[in-house]
Formats: structure tokens, C-alpha cells, sequence
């Protein structure tokens, strides 16, 4: 019965998450590791996850050619060197202080959700500007996200708004860079010692958020999800982040 739970909360975060340009990580990671899974075995199983779930939904918007390549590609590259970096860094920083870091993330991730429409600034005045603050800043996204093991959509969405993207153009892209981020920093805890996984449970919740994320990202076309489902999605984030900080105490 569990194990059905679990299959259900994975479908559902990913046909939110993909709306959201998110790939759902950033639950994944609290909720393995409250099943009594390691934190650094529960954190690349959660970016394998988020993986499955973004690039399932990139199958959609590239067919639908709201990918913009321009800069998703520059920021692919810096954001798995990002994310490998931040993978090697999390086998020597202590736990409490990735519980923390993850923690912090889910609130700026509630926030985002309240707030990111109402990103009324940009950077850079010409294209060449653009894509040079972007491939920078992916790059130490890429290391915070593998490190807290929340895919980085958080952070890159409200880049790309920033950036000058519009929300329906930012949400695909952003969900193209992450596929690559969370592969990179997946491969990266395995390679840096992580070998030990929960491969049934991953065969499962693969398979869930693959078809979660398919739903998620063909309901953006027609309406994306109302600001009430995702308001009170956010205060659930706020709930899981303040939990991961009372349990470290």
C-alpha cells in the first residue's frame, strides 16, 4: 500500500512540477528520505526522477518548438559542469547542512510560485549580454541544485523571466536545461561514490512521473493549472521545508 502511495504522490508532483517548468526533485528528495533512505542515496534517486519527469514534458514542447535552443543549449553546458561539481561537493559537506540547503530551496521555491509572475526586471541589453549572464549564472544553479538535489528549475524559471522570456516560453526551455542538469548530477553521485539505489522503486515512480509529466505539459496548452491548485501546492512546499528544518533540530 506504501508503495501505491508513493506511486501516486510521484504522478501527481510530476503533473504539477510540469506546468510549473519543475521537475518535482525538490519533493522527491524530502519524501525518500523520510522512507528512511539515506540522504545522498534519496537525492540522485530524486534527480533521476526529475530527469524522467523533464524530459518527458521536453518531448511535448520540443514537437511544439517552444524550446529556445539559443540559450538553452550555452546553458545546458555550464549547468552540467554546474551540476557534476555539486555532485563531487556533496559527498564532503555535512548533511545537516544539505538538509538546509534543500530547506531553503523549498521556500524559495513557495515563493516563486506566489510571486514569479510578478518579475517585472531584466538583464542585459542585447542577445550576446543575455546569454552570457545566463550561462553563468546555470552554472552555480547547477551546483547549488545537485548539492540540495532539487533539479534547479527553482532558479532557472525566474532566470529565464529575467532573462525576457515570456512564462509559456520559459517553462519548456527551462524544462530542456534541467533534463541535462539532473542526468549530469545523477551521474555524478554515482560516479562519486553512490552506488548503493532503490531500483524497484525507481522502476515505479519512473514510470508514474513520465506519465504525470506527459499530462502536465499538454495542460499548459489549453490552461495552465489555476493559480489556486498551485497556491495551495505552495504551501505545502512551506509545510515540507519547515518540517526539514524542525527535524534538524
Amino acid at each position: 500500500m506504501e508503495l501505491l502511495i508513493i506511486i501516486f504522490i510521484a504522478f501527481m508532483v510530476a503533473v504539477l512540477f510540469s506546468t510549473l517548468g519543475l521537475g518535482g526533485a525538490i519533493i522527491y528528495t524530502p519524501l525518500f528520505f523520510w522512507l528512511g533512505i539515506p540522504l545522498l542515496t534519496a537525492i540522485p534517486m530524486a534527480l533521476l526522477l526529475n530527469m524522467i519527469t523533464t524530459s518527458s514534458a521536453s518531448l511535448t514542447y520540443l514537437k511544439r518548438r517552444l524550446v529556445d535552443t539559443r540559450i538553452a543549449f550555452p546553458m545546458v553546458f555550464t549547468s552540467i559542469m554546474g551540476a557534476l561539481t555539486g555532485s563531487y561537493l556533496a559527498h564532503r559537506i555535512d548533511t545537516k547542512f544539505i538538509i538546509l540547503l534543500l530547506s531553503i530551496a523549498l521556500f524559495i521555491a513557495a515563493m516563486r510560485i506566489f510571486f514569479f509572475n510578478k518579475i517585472g526586471f531584466s538583464v542585459g541589453k542585447n542577445e550576446k549580454e543575455k546569454i552570457v549572464f545566463g550561462v553563468c549564472a546555470a552554472f552555480f544553479i547547477g551546483i547549488i541544485s545537485s548539492i540540495a538535489g532539487i533539479g534547479g528549475g527553482t532558479f532557472i524559471v525566474p532566470l529565464l523571466l529575467i532573462l525576457g522570456f515570456e512564462t509559456k516560453r520559459a517553462i519548456p526551455t527551462s524544462a530542456f536545461i534541467i533534463t541535462f542538469m539532473s542526468l549530469s548530477g545523477f551521474i555524478g553521485y554515482v560516479s562519486f561514490g553512490q552506488k548503493t539505489l532503490d531500483f524497484t522503486l525507481l522502476l515505479y515512480t519512473g514510470a508514474a512521473v513520465f506519465m504525470g509529466a506527459q499530462v502536465g505539459s499538454r495542460v499548459i496548452f489549453r490552461r495552465a493549472s489555476s493559480r489556486t491548485i498551485e497556491q495551495v501546492f505552495a504551501i505545502v512546499l512551506l509545510l515540507v521545508g519547515g518540517k526539514l528544518l524542525y527535524g534538524l533540530w
